[in-house]
């Protein structure tokens, strides 16, 4: 069964403590058994802004990230279903939700001429959703 996965930045993400904090923050919670699932790093590209972002269980975002001060400023996160023929979701602070269609992976060259897209460092690999093309 796979699960819910939501893509996200944090707010200030070009100050070096911020990353720390938050980085410091995720590692607590998991030290205290509190999270199921892990932390991945990507890079995202959205609206011609390129920045690090991370990718998690919506469980353990729900519960640890979304009101912990550090995504306050972001216009929206990507929710992705754990199916993905399902559509992912842009879902704004105010509840609002936009479906930008399912998520598939594409080559670099691809990647480059959509409006957004994300790249999983561990996996070395181009996302993007449908609609966002």
């Amino acid at each position: 069964m796979h699960l819910n996965k939501v893509i996200f930045a944090i707010d200030n993400n070009t100050d070096t403590h911020t990353v720390a904090k938050f980085l410091h923050y995720l590692d607590t919670v998991r030290a205290m058994r509190k999270m199921n699932g892990t932390v991945t790093h990507c890079v995202g590209m959205w609206e011609g802004i390129l920045e690090p972002s991370y990718m998690m269980d919506q469980t353990d975002f729900d519960a640890h990230v979304k009101d912990s001060g550090f995504v306050d400023g972001q216009d929206c996160v990507l929710h992705v279903p754990g199916d993905t023929r399902q559509p992912c979701s842009l879902v704004y602070p105010d509840g609002k939700q936009e479906s930008v269609g399912p998520m598939r992976e594409v080559s670099a060259s691809e990647a480059m001429q959509s409006v957004g897209w994300t790249y999983v460092q561990a996996t070395g690999k181009y996302f993007v959703a449908t609609y966002i093309l």
